[in-house]
């Protein structure tokens, strides 16, 4: 999915259900200095995807999932959520989102690049790919449609 297709899911979903966003705010939109300080500070480069969602929409809260975000003052900020994760998670894959019971959404990364397909892992079952080819796939089903 591209950001153009992204936007109309997103304009569609929240003029047919515009209480959604009012649960909670997102984060701010991050900027580019933003992204490259948290892209230096993981070590890790986002997915394209993941990089043009956050600078323009933000992150944390978004309609009905939570998407890890740039901004260091927030409670879903990545960083901080990938050092409470590092103790379990494999060191080659890179989480975005919290499913809440167990399990996050996550890109793999490979020489310091995550990559756009999602895949889900948890202790139970390992890396399992899904079917979203990227970010914008997975939060277009999450946020507006829930679980």
């Amino acid at each position: 999915m591209k950001i153009d297709e992204f936007r109309e899911i997103d304009q569609r979903a929240r003029r047919s259900k515009p209480k959604l966003f009012l649960l909670a705010s997102p984060d701010s939109q991050a900027s580019e200095e933003a992204l490259a300080d948290l892209q230096r500070v993981i070590g890790v480069q986002l997915p394209v995807s993941y990089r043009v969602f956050l600078n323009e929409f933000g992150g944390g809260n978004f309609g009905l999932t939570t998407v890890f975000s740039a901004d260091p003052n927030s409670e879903w900020y990545l960083s901080a959520r990938l050092d409470e994760v590092r103790k379990y998670l494999p060191s080659h894959v890179l989480p975005f989102s919290d499913d809440f019971a167990g399990g996050l959404y996550v890109f793999e990364v490979v020489d310091g690049q995550a990559l756009e397909p999602v895949f889900y892992w948890n202790e139970d079952g390992g890396l399992v790919p899904t079917k979203f080819a990227n970010i914008l796939e997975f939060i277009a089903r999450y946020a507006y449609e829930g679980a």
